[in-house]
This record gives structure tokens, sequence and C-alpha cells, in this order.
């Protein structure tokens, strides 16, 4: 089936444009444009999308305002920016909202759509108008997309090189229920099923 599109931005001939676009694929159906943010929220409680596109600056209601809504939603959905914006503190401020991806408006139209194919097969973009990200480390990308602090980043970075809580609290000067606090943050932060996962996780990390 293909996947149920909504697309959220103020400028119509890009919101009209992006819609034409998906719908030369086979691969998305777009259920309903959106014009104006304040509508964001009714459009995607009434489609159930599967997947919602959202610029980033918009009257009213901001790219920021508008997924921290659609994260309300009875039904989860795949929410990814489509902005002029590339700045690392605004991709960051998303990722910590959990988006699934982050895209630049000027990539071409082939490269968006399998962009967005590979968000909905579970990956995780962030593609800007120079390519990926060069300054996001898999470490980086993880940390900002779980919301993971420099410091639990530190601390993981301890846990793979095989260091107890105790060793690791002498390493960092920090107090040993204070490690222990931050490795239960982790756990809680780390959508990881398994040990593997995580120390999956553990080797992408400098």
């Amino acid at each position: 089936m293909p996947t149920r599109t909504i697309l959220i931005d103020d400028h119509r001939l890009f919101n009209d444009g992006l819609s034409l676009v998906l719908r030369e694929s086979a691969d998305f159906v777009v259920v309903e444009q959106v014009y104006d943010s304040r509508r964001a929220f009714a459009a995607c409680s009434q489609h159930a999308p599967d997947l919602v596109l959202v610029d980033f600056n918009m009257p009213h209601l901001d790219g920021l305002a508008v997924v921290e809504q659609l994260k309300q939603l009875p039904r989860p959905c795949k929410v990814v920016v489509i902005s002029m914006y590339a700045e690392k503190r605004e991709i960051a401020r998303f990722n910590a909202l959990n988006v699934a991806g982050y895209i630049a408006k000027t990539v071409a139209a082939d490269r968006l759509l399998s962009l967005l194919r590979q968000i909905m097969q579970g990956q995780y973009v962030i593609e800007t108008d120079t390519g990926q990200n060069p300054a996001q480390s898999p470490a980086d990308t993880f940390r900002v997309k779980y919301g993971l602090t420099k410091r639990e980043i530190e601390i993981l970075k301890r846990v793979k090189q095989g260091l107890t809580t105790e060793q690791i609290a002498d390493v960092l000067s920090l107090s040993y229920f204070t490690v222990q606090t931050h490795r239960k943050n982790i756990s809680q932060k780390l959508p990881f099923d398994t040990k593997k996962d995580f120390y999956d996780f553990l080797e992408t990390l400098d």
C-alpha cells in the first residue's frame, strides 16, 4: 500500500509542487495539503497519515510547535521536516522531538523520494543542501535523536571500554550514585530491545 502522506507548508507553490512530486510515485499518496499550520493537528487527526512532511518557518505555528502537537496524535506517524534551514541547532531541536528525518528543500525530486522511502523503511535521515550533515558523527546523530546529553555520551564511551560504574565515577570525578543515575536515564532513553543492539550502537561511538 502507498504511504498516506500529509503536507504542511504555508507556501502554496512549494506545497503544490511537492504534492506533484509525490503523486508521480506509486509509493506515496497525498491525502491532504495543509497551508495553515493551525489546521495541522486536525488534518492529521482526521486522516491518520503514515507520513507528515512539515515546513519549519511558518506563520501562526512554526514547525517545532506543529511537531510537538503531532506527537500527541493517538496514532503515531513518521514526521519529516522539510526546510531551507540547515543549522545544527535547528536540526538538534527537531531531533530532540524524535522526528524521522530532516531534509533540505533544495534536494532533487528523485533524491527526496529516495530519502522518504528510506525513512519509511525505518532509517533516520538528515540531508542538507550539501548532502548528509558532515558535522554529525553517528554518535552525534544518536545523541540528538534520543536526547542524550554530552555527559551521557561520555559515560557510554566508558561503558564501551568495559569500565564498571565505580571505575567510570573515578575517571570522570563523579559520585557512584551520579553515574548510576546517568546510566538509568540512558537505558530509559535508548530504544534498543536487546543487549546486542545496545552494543552495536556502542561500536558507533568515537
